[in-house]
């Protein structure tokens, strides 16, 4: 019988099974994996509940099956094998990637859901996740402990969000991970073991394997975990006059416990686009109150002020639809060096030339503006993250109802992703790899000065190129 051969033997057996009977991935993984591990193949009716879920039905990757591991020998078996038979996989969990191209990967869906656990060393202010955690699970975790921590999918890319400003990116606070590599060992890296491991896992860690644990510093809570929200909604009227009032809080002007989204959207019923902003605080009102005048000085049609829980904003973030899954969305980003209020005042003009020529299209453009206080104070070598110098994210989130618009949308998205590229302040596109759209290339998510240690780590690492689908070095 096959388990009775050694190891060797069994994969070069299992590799002529997969040949001579189309990869039939039950009979190619079962023996080795746990009784816990579920396989279904893409024909098979398991397979939707064996599979990862997608936000996006944009470029889904043609999945020829799925495993869902249940142990961490699991997930080395699954590596091995797929590596040993030419067998592509991608490992996913909350299914939020949106990359151009992921529909002409045709491989296996290594579902990392069974992976949820949550662990906090109080004593030390460590947090330890798996990779199938999602973030509402930490914050609920943690607020009722007195800390805080802004998992690991969101991690590996660099981490950026409303606590950017006290504590820096989510990879400041990573302590270690353990990371199934392309050999099939689960290896610790951390800075005192495999350090060069350490640097690209934070900031390209998709390229090195899967991790399948990850620990953190965490945090006492800033303002005792709650948060000022502020929301206003301004008249096309504003457009020039918005953009000028958020110039004022580039650099050091924007207080570190201060994040402001701005948004531009059109309301369908009332055929008309809106400008919204979204002000997080980590503090009292009281702190903020002329800042929230200027923004009430410029006549919103709607305001809204309150003070949430950290949790609170996050599942309100998740509810206001951002987060809803099974439609066409797909994504255009920059990291912007300086708010530039021509270049933004044109962007709102021809998006809702757009809206009015498209009307089928819901597409969101968002502005993210966090503080670098926290984050400029790790050196830019220290990661491999690339692109601390960028205080504002903008994310063009289109959304869309009938293929047939994808050509149209893409050629808008690409002419105003170059046009905020001419003032964004810096020579080279600047990308935040999570969120992507798949084109800009390596050095646009990696940069120039940091793709030849990248690619030296990867032959070292991964020689083969197993890892990175969407993402890659090269």
């Amino acid at each position: 019988m096959l388990s009775q051969l050694s190891r060797p033997l069994a994969l070069a057996a299992a590799a002529y099974a997969a040949l001579a009977f189309g990869q039939d991935l039950e009979a190619l993984f079962s023996p080795y994996l746990s009784s816990g591990a579920e396989i279904a193949e893409s024909t098979e009716a398991n397979f939707s509940t064996v599979v990862g879920p997608r936000w996006s039905s944009w470029e889904v990757p043609n999945w020829s099956g799925a495993i869902k591991p249940a142990t961490v020998n699991d997930i080395q078996e699954i590596v091995r094998i797929a590596s040993a038979n030419d067998i592509p996989f991608l490992a996913t969990n909350g299914g939020h990637g949106t990359k151009a191209n992921l529909s002409q990967f045709t491989g296996i869906d290594v579902n990392l859901a069974n992976f949820n656990s949550v662990s906090v060393d109080t004593n030390n202010n460590l947090l330890t996740v798996g990779p199938g955690v999602v973030l509402g699970q930490i914050s609920t975790t943690l607020l009722p402990l007195g800390k805080e921590l802004r998992a690991i999918g969101v991690t590996l890319g660099g981490g950026i969000g409303i606590l950017k400003g006290r504590h820096g990116l989510i990879i400041d606070d990573l302590v270690s991970v353990k990371i199934v590599v392309a050999s099939g060992d689960e290896v610790t890296a951390s800075k005192t073991e495999n350090p060069d491991l350490f640097w690209a896992v934070r900031g390209a860690g998709a390229n090195f394997g899967i991790v399948t644990e990850a620990t953190y510093n965490v945090h006492d809570l800033t303002n005792d975990g709650y948060v000022v929200e502020a929301n206003f909604a301004y008249a096309a009227a504003q457009n020039r006059s918005f953009w000028e009032l958020l110039q004022k809080y580039e650099g050091s002007q924007l207080p570190a416990e201060l994040s402001i989204q701005a948004a531009i959207s059109y309301n369908r019923t009332r055929d008309e686009p809106v400008i919204g902003a979204t002000l997080w605080y980590l503090g009292s009102e009281s702190d903020i109150q002329s800042i929230l005048d200027e923004f009430t000085a410029l006549e919103p049609t709607s305001s809204s002020i309150q003070t949430l829980t950290q949790v609170e904003v996050y599942y309100e973030s998740v509810t206001r639809g951002v987060c809803n899954r099974g439609g066409l969305i797909s994504a255009y980003t920059l990291g912007l060096g300086q708010i530039d209020p021509a270049s933004f005042e044109a962007h709102f003009e021809d998006l809702v030339t757009f809206y009015q020529a498209n009307t089928n299209y819901y597409g969101l453009s968002f502005f993210q503006i966090y503080s670098n206080e926290a984050t400029s104070q790790t050196p830019v070598w220290e990661t491999a993250f690339p692109w601390r110098d960028v205080q504002t994210w903008w994310l063009l989130q289109n959304v869309y109802v009938d293929d047939s618009q994808e050509t149209t949308i893409e050629e808008f998205s690409r002419e105003q992703r170059t046009n905020l590229q001419a003032t964004s302040g810096f020579d080279t596109p600047h990308v935040y790899l999570g969120y992507a759209h798949g084109d800009e290339g390596p050095a646009a998510w990696f940069s120039e000065d940091h793709l030849q240690a990248l690619r030296a780590l990867k032959a070292l690492w991964d020689p083969t190129n197993i890892f990175g689908v969407g993402a890659d070095l090269f």
